[in-house]
């Protein structure tokens, strides 16, 4: 059923961005459940750091789902990537697709959540404020898994809105 709904998401997007018109997402929503045990997130990533990228690009909406459980949190983005996402210039016409990114829970208490993902390319933290009802998101390009051309001093940053 979450598929289904991301995928009509991306028709969605698809649809309004070859109209030309204003592309608009899903509102910041954070539920938790009333045993605490789950966390269900969704929004849109906006980078708050300086370098663009197609990791999660400007146009987004995402979904992230935790159990505690599990220790899983499961994060869902559908991402329309530009040009203007694409530093290394091999985007020729926008592209829309859906990732799913699976992040291990590191620690989660009462108040927070961090989780994280270690990619072939990088490091992807994921700090959940309960409290405050936030979600940040950071990436740090890691040549650890064999990646090519890492640099560890790419880092991005982006907050859900």
């Amino acid at each position: 059923m979450r598929i289904v709904a991301l995928a009509a998401v991306l028709i969605l997007l698809l649809t309004v961005s070859v109209r030309g018109e204003q592309i608009a997402t899903d509102e910041k929503n954070v539920l938790v459940s009333g045993d605490g045990r789950s966390v269900v997130l969704q929004g849109t990533w906006r980078r708050t750091s300086q370098r663009p990228t197609v990791e999660v690009p400007h146009v987004n909406s995402v979904r992230i789902e935790c159990d505690r459980t599990a220790r899983i949190c499961n994060e869902y983005v559908a991402k329309f990537i530009e040009k203007t996402d694409d530093l290394l210039g091999a985007v020729e016409r926008p592209h829309l697709f859906l990732m799913k990114e699976q992040f291990r829970v590191m620690e989660w208490t009462g108040t927070t959540i961090a989780a994280r993902a270690e990619t072939r390319a990088a490091d992807i933290d994921l700090r959940i404020s309960l409290t405050d009802r936030t979600a940040e998101r950071s990436s740090r390009e890691t040549g650890a898994r064999g990646a090519q051309g890492a640099n560890p001093q790419n880092v991005t940053q982006w907050v859900l809105q």
